[in-house]
């Protein structure tokens, strides 16, 4: 039970650290001749004018923790508002809430009574890569080495994988892959961090630009609730 406990307070901080800066990627027609094979710079080129086409979305999403023979998984619906508006409705296993206004990122978890407050600002360095999903971040300046993997199985929507390397042990992770289909929509987003550990989010059912108020991105919490300030303000 004691190590259980741990692992959630590892993912709940891991949660901060990756889901500050990630948002999703518009759905547009293929680009390029076709039967042409682009190469991973060009790729990484049409993903991020995907991004920056679409202005808010929404979608369901999984999401795995594994570290060494224990992975915990999660849940929910998110949806996205540029500039830097996300929020994270996890259902299960547990319900909890993790939210940005641009300048914060906020958990709360109704179950601790108590809000997690962090600075977007002090977001780890290797955070640029899910920065790009909000159109503030180039992959090929990111990256020191882009490689590009063609899937061709009738059995998987999966068209491309990008996998990105780091640049030094600076930037907290190894390698992050993107799983795209044809039409250069993200399906899943790998992190290998540096402790071994790995974070995936796994995407499905997007809506592209719906009407999000700027409201839904703003935290709201019962009377008495605790907030705890993390990384300072």
């Amino acid at each position: 039970m004691k190590r259980m406990k741990q692992m959630k307070r590892v993912l709940q901080a891991a949660g901060i650290c990756l889901l500050v800066a990630v948002a999703a990627v518009a759905t547009t027609p293929p680009e390029g001749e076709a039967g042409a094979q682009p190469s991973a710079q060009e790729v990484a080129a049409r993903v991020e004018r995907h991004y920056n086409r679409v202005e808010t979305l929404a979608a369901d999403f999984v999401q795995r923790y594994t570290l060494g023979r224990t992975t915990l998984v999660e849940s929910g619906r998110v949806y996205f508002k540029k500039p830097g508006r996300m929020r994270w409705e996890y259902n299960s296993p547990e319900e909890k809430l993790f939210l940005t206004d641009g300048k914060y990122a906020y958990l709360y978890v109704p179950s601790e009574a108590q809000v997690r407050r962090t600075p977007l600002k002090q977001a780890p360095e290797w955070q640029a890569a899910l920065a790009l999903l909000l159109g503030r971040a180039k992959l090929r300046r990111l990256f020191a080495r882009l490689q590009l993997v063609s899937v061709d199985r009738a059995d998987s929507a999966v068209r491309w994988q990008l996998r990105g390397t780091a640049r030094s042990e600076k930037q907290g992770f190894h390698h992050i892959w993107f799983d795209l289909n044809q039409r250069y929509q993200l399906l899943r987003l790998e992190i290998q961090q540096l402790d071994g550990s790995l974070v995936e989010f796994h995407f499905r059912r997007w809506e592209e630009n719906p009407a999000l108020a700027t409201d839904l991105f703003r935290l709201r919490v019962p009377p008495g609730t605790a907030w705890i300030d993390e990384g300072g303000s």
